[in-house]
């Protein structure tokens, strides 16, 4: 999906509605991920698509990816965010990740217990590695996408993700491989 100038705003309209399908759940996620409220993440991804179409016409194709692209300005707009409420809150990830449900009353106690660590283990870790396990497993960009939004090259991202599991494994043990992420198989992968 490439952006061709200014000149063609039909495609460049076109490209962008494609991203909106594609990209939307993802950039949303994202968003609840970093602010904790999964409704206002809906309106801020609304305004992430918003700022795209305003800006697409001057959008130029620089080896970025476009999806890159997006959750820059995703990340700019919670930025933004935080800057208007001029306070942050932890980011309970429980909006935004999924366990795999039973409908058992005492799997669903256990799936809550071993989310609260998840949540305990997650808010230790600095803001790159929320960041980048946001980027990577929530979001489920690649590691060269991540590394374009977060300014890294795809093997620092690689490295930071690799550091930050071994990390959370040690702290969780077989409960991380029990948490299911929003994305599917690719945002797992390297």
């Amino acid at each position: 999906m490439a952006l061709r100038g200014r000149n063609s705003a039909e495609s460049n309209a076109a490209a962008l509605a494609d991203l909106y399908e594609q990209y939307y759940d993802r950039v949303t996620r994202y968003i609840a991920a970093r602010i904790g409220n999964r409704d206002l993440a809906e309106d801020l991804a609304g305004d992430v698509f918003v700022r795209c179409a305003e800006s697409i016409g001057s959008f130029e194709q620089r080896g970025v990816p476009l999806q890159a692209w997006l959750f820059r300005v995703a990340h700019n707009i919670v930025i933004d965010h935080y800057r208007r409420s001029s306070r942050r809150r932890n980011v309970p990830l429980d909006e935004a990740l999924e366990l795999p449900s039973d409908h058992e009353p005492q799997g669903e106690v256990e799936q809550k217990l071993i989310m609260d660590r998840v949540l305990q283990a997650m808010a230790q870790l600095n803001p790159a590695q929320q960041q980048v396990i946001t980027l990577r497993f929530i979001a489920g960009l690649s590691s060269e996408e991540a590394g374009s939004v977060m300014g890294r090259t795809k093997g620092a991202i690689r490295e930071l993700q690799r550091t930050v599991l071994k990390a959370l494994r040690g702290r969780l043990g077989d409960d991380l491989e029990k948490v299911r992420f929003g994305v599917g198989e690719e945002g797992t992968q390297a």
